[in-house]
C-alpha cells in the first residue's frame, strides 16, 4: 500500500555496484546504532505518508459520520480524530527498512493510541535466503505459466 524511497543508492550503474556502495557513511549516527550490522541499503515511507493519512482520515470521517447518523457513537469518533491522525502520521514517519547482508530489517515505532502511553516499538527480521528463495519460486512459475 504505501511504497517508499531509497536513501543512498545511486543512480546508475550495475547491481554490483549497488550492493557494495556504502550508504552507512550518509546516513544518520542515530539510526545505524539500532542496526549492528552493515546497512547495504536504506528506505523510508515519508513521501506517501501524507496521502495516507488523508485516505485514513476520508475513511474514518465516514464510518463515523454513518455512526452519527445512526447511533449518535459517531461524535465521539470525530473527537477522537485529531488524535489518530497525529499517530499515523508519526508512524508512517518512523517506518524504516534496511537491507543488510544477512536480513531485512522492518522498524516502526508509533505511539499508542491511547494519550500519553508509551511508544510501541515494532521490529520484524526476514532472513534474505527466505527472500530469495521466494523470487525464484515465482520466476519458476512464472515461466512455467508462459510456457503453457
Amino acid at each position: 500500500m504505501l511504497m517508499g524511497h531509497a536513501e543512498g543508492v545511486p543512480k546508475l550503474g550495475s547491481s554490483s555496484k549497488l550492493l557494495l556502495s556504502d550508504p552507512e557513511s550518509e546516513s544518520d549516527g542515530d539510526e545505524e546504532a539500532d542496526t549492528p550490522e552493515k546497512i547495504l541499503c536504506m528506505a523510508s515511507f515519508d513521501e506517501l505518508g501524507q496521502k495516507s493519512v488523508q485516505y485514513d482520515t476520508i475513511i474514518w470521517l465516514s464510518i463515523s459520520l454513518l455512526l452519527v447518523l445512526a447511533w449518535g457513537i459517531g461524535i465521539l469518533m470525530l473527537l477522537y480524530l485529531p488524535m489518530r491522525r497525529y499517530v499515523l502520521k508519526k508512524e508512517i514517519s518512523s517506518r524504516k527498512l534496511y537491507v543488510t547482508p544477512d536480513e531485512i530489517v522492518y522498524k516502526v515505532s508509533r505511539p499508542s493510541f491511547i494519550p500519553f502511553w508509551k511508544d510501541i516499538k515494532f521490529e520484524k527480521h526476514v532472513p534474505l535466503p527466505l527472500v530469495i528463495d521466494i523470487i525464484i519460486e515465482q520466476v519458476n512459475v512464472w515461466t512455467t505459466h508462459l510456457q503453457s
